[in-house]
């Protein structure tokens, strides 16, 4: 086999894995890199759902004359560390710039249609991994605590109604009928038919692993501390000093892909948009399907743990330490909602992998074709982890990709 036919993926999340199990498929020789267990990282924390419907990014052109409310109120989901802001201003900038109108309906087309081919890198995977039990088919409820919130929110939903994503209007009573565990009276709601949730991720992406391995798909445990370019393909150096080589390279280390040296990254403005989430054991029955309270910025999702609350933004880079404000807020808006006596029993935080426009990288480096380029996913890595295997398996192959990538173009802020 030649040095072209091995290709290592670095970064073992759910999209890493993803990619290597659709590039295993294309008969390539695998090497799966990353100094955490797969999918211990923002994998195994997020809200759970297959989001084919999240077309609306968190840019929004109100976030501009709301940034004081955003940076001193208690209650809002939204939130900005003064000092990681100050001492990322271009970074600020850009995402700024991206919250204009124009430039929010733009992404929102680009999602959409990236949206709109979930199901085409989804469904092979669960066939061929045999993980149809970790997947709930009951839709999703999207939910407005006052009707003022819902008629804020109508043009949006107009906009996902024109990107051909169906959702039926509900009215309180239809959400007391679909969800009696719910104390909270919500005015409105929408309820998405086809929305399916993952009831664990973390054992999705372990699954995901078993038969990679089963099909002679190699996964080291170590941290990737640079990539050397060299004829015909690539040195890629290990934290344990171990170098191994590979034809090709896919960095899908979410966000962690402009750590690793060598990757022509430095100059894509990736950043992070931190997310939380609190659990609460054995209480998952209280609601049959995930449940988004829209105005709030969080999900209740059953999962086979108990529940989760999953949700909030928080602007404030790569430090490790928890925000006591944003575990604070889930847990009042959790009460809220429902009866629910105890404390949580687990509390965790995510490092979401974001771009200015809050589209991902897709598609090959500029530096060359044999490195690909597959993170900054932001809230929806989940739902487009198997879409995005695929087109980096074509690209692998020089096939058309599924998707016209132009959006999604790694030099499209130079």
């Amino acid at each position: 086999m030649s040095s072209g036919s091995h290709i290592a993926v670095i970064g073992a999340g759910i999209v890493g894995v993803s990619c290597a199990l659709w590039l295993q498929q294309k008969g390539f020789r695998v090497t799966l890199l990353d100094g955490n267990q797969p999918g211990a990282g923002t994998s195994s924390g997020n809200a759970c759902t297959i989001a084919d419907y999240a077309c609306i990014p968190v840019n929004d052109p109100g976030i501009i004359t709301r940034l004081p409310h955003y940076l001193f109120n208690q209650e809002s989901p939204f939130t900005l560390n003064p000092i990681y802001v100050m001492t990322h201003l271009p970074w600020m900038m850009r995402f700024l710039q991206h919250c204009r109108k124009k430039q929010v309906y733009k992404t929102i087309e680009s999602l959409g249609t990236l949206l709109s081919r979930v199901n085409d890198g989804l469904d092979p995977l669960i066939r061929l991994t045999h993980t149809e039990d970790l997947f709930a088919s009951n839709g999703c409820l999207y939910l407005y605590a006052s009707q003022q919130g819902f008629d804020h929110a109508r043009e949006k939903n107009q906009v996902r109604a024109g990107q051909g994503i169906q959702s039926r209007e509900l009215d309180s009573g239809d959400i007391k009928d679909l969800e009696p565990g719910i104390k909270m009276d919500f005015a409105k709601g929408l309820l998405f038919e086809q929305a399916r949730q993952v009831l664990n991720p973390q054992t999705l992406v372990t699954r995901y692993v078993k038969h990679f391995h089963q099909n002679q798909g190699g996964f080291m445990p170590h941290r990737v501390i640079s990539v050397d370019t060299r004829p015909g393909g690539f040195d890629i150096n290990l934290a344990n000093q171990q170098t191994i080589q590979a034809g090709k390279v896919v960095i899908s280390s979410g966000a962690f892909s402009k750590t690793i040296k060598g990757c022509h990254t430095e100059k894509i403005p990736l950043d992070t948009e931190r997310g939380y989430h609190i659990q609460y054991t054995n209480q998952q029955h209280r609601i049959t399907r995930p449940v988004a309270w829209s105005e709030a910025g969080l999900y209740a999702t059953p999962t086979d743990q108990g529940l989760r609350f999953a949700g909030t933004v928080e602007i404030a880079g790569l430090h490790p330490r928890q925000s006591r404000k944003n575990l604070d807020y889930l847990t009042r808006k959790s009460r809220q909602m429902f009866d629910l006596a105890d404390q949580p029993a687990s509390t965790w935080l995510g490092f979401r992998p974001t771009l200015p426009d809050a589209l991902p990288v897709i598609g090959c480096s500029t530096a060359s074709n044999n490195m690909l380029y597959a993170f900054g996913h932001q809230h929806i890595g989940l739902t487009l982890a198997g879409i995005t295997g695929k087109i980096i398996s074509e690209l692998a192959t020089g096939a058309p990709p599924s998707v016209e990538l132009s959006a999604f173009r790694p030099d499209r802020f130079c």
